[in-house]
């Protein structure tokens, strides 16, 4: 007990006893974002996301990627002999995280935990890569000629990423 305060403080205040130190907080407000806002937030702007994927020895190796959502997947590319394509050959289980804000009123984010597919296939790899260069190099300075075919070649390099929005953990906290 603290003098003047009774067996429990008010909201707020951490109070020390002589067995532990407690500390009464006022209930959170759910500041989850609604499957809209996922898929909203995961399609705007050119986020950078970074995906996380488990190494040999458990270790988690985290890259940052270019992502695009494509319905209710996140797709990506890779390098086909990149670590995280040889971890997900390994082990396919994934994360991406995604967030904005420099302060924390206006911090926001999103995890999408998973099992990645990867594919090998041209055709698919070379739409990922299209889906890409749309979503990150728009604008004038876009090198109208060659990006096709720059596009072509990268794909038989690469592998394609999808990772399914299955497991998804997202805060707002604008909606404090």
């Amino acid at each position: 007990m603290i003098a003047g305060l009774g067996p429990r403080p008010p909201e707020g205040v951490v109070a020390i006893y002589p067995s532990r130190i407690v500390v009464v907080m006022s209930p959170r407000r759910d500041v989850s974002m609604s499957a809209q806002e996922v898929r909203d937030f995961l399609a705007s702007d050119r986020r950078v996301g970074v995906l996380t994927t488990l190494g040999r020895d458990g270790y988690p190796h985290s890259a940052a990627m270019w992502f695009v959502l494509d319905g209710d997947v996140v797709r990506m590319w890779t390098y086909a002999k990149s670590q995280k394509a040889v971890n997900l050959r390994r082990d396919p289980r994934a994360a991406l995280l995604v967030e904005d804000g420099t302060v924390y009123r206006e911090l926001r984010g999103v995890l999408v935990r998973g099992r990645a597919r990867i594919t090998d296939a041209d055709d698919e790899v070379a739409a990922v890569g299209r889906a890409l260069f749309a979503r990150y190099e728009p604008g004038p300075e876009r090198p109208a000629e060659g990006t096709e075919e720059t596009i072509r070649k990268q794909a038989t390099k690469r592998v394609a990423l999808s990772l399914p929005l299955e497991r998804v953990a997202s805060w707002d906290h604008r909606k404090l």
